[in-house]
């Protein structure tokens, strides 16, 4: 089938949570004025709790020694970590029908396709959104929305450390229904090749052509239209 639409993905690697969501608000702002395609980002954190929509303002969540961030995602509190692979989509969803049920339903079925090419069979639960391998949570999904522009995404556990979990009731869920591709396969699965085979799937979900870019050309094209809107 011949894709709707044309978009990017970018691989960033470990970065900072802050820098992160700081990048995202930039990123909507360029897709909302089409500096910029649809785009799939994907990176990895270092140790960081944040907290959603649905977690209490008045509930702190004092977490010694990991970084907080009260952020404006559906859903409640998580962690994110090294070995969890991350993607922000920064979707038009206005010309998708402006409908986020199917939006979220999208971002959990590329996940599941994923994989499914690795020999692991996951699924919906009709109670909690994310990915699950059975009665265990594989990879958590909370979206925010700016004028249908999408932002933040899905954290997938691949390598993930489980017991950073334990601190932690993660979307109001104990933690040991937690789990990883590493503890259901017993293989470990690079970041950034799955982020190839994710991106793959999303082709397909989206109908959109997702070709890679690096941070530089990226960069480049930004800053290129900002010059030309400054003159």
């Amino acid at each position: 089938m011949k894709p709707r639409f044309h978009g990017w993905q970018i691989y960033l690697g470990s970065r900072p949570y802050k820098a992160a969501l700081d990048w995202q608000t930039r990123m909507v702002r360029y897709r909302r004025g089409g500096t910029i395609r649809d785009t799939l980002f994907y990176l990895e954190h270092p140790d960081v709790i944040t907290l959603g929509r649905d977690y209490p303002e008045d509930d702190q969540c004092d977490v010694k020694g990991v970084e907080l961030f009260r952020i404006t995602r559906g859903g409640g509190l998580t962690y994110h970590g090294p070995g969890q692979l991350v993607v922000y989509p920064v979707i038009d969803i206005g010309r998708r029908g402006k409908d986020l049920h199917k939006f979220v339903n999208d971002i959990q079925e590329g996940i599941i396709r994923a994989f499914a090419g690795y020999g692991l069979a996951c699924n919906r639960n009709p109670e909690h959104t994310g990915v699950w391998v059975e009665d265990r949570k594989i990879a958590s999904i909370g979206i925010a929305v700016n004028q249908w522009i999408s932002f933040h995404g899905a954290a997938i556990n691949l390598t993930t450390d489980l017991k950073k979990f334990g601190t932690i009731h993660p979307c109001g869920l104990k933690p040991e229904i937690m789990t990883s591709a590493y503890k259901e396969l017993g293989k470990k699965i690079d970041p950034e090749e799955f982020s190839v085979k994710l991106s793959e799937e999303y082709s397909a979900v989206f109908e959109t052509k997702f070709e890679t870019v690096d941070l530089e050309e990226l960069t480049e094209m930004i800053e290129g239209e900002e010059s030309s809107q400054s003159l």
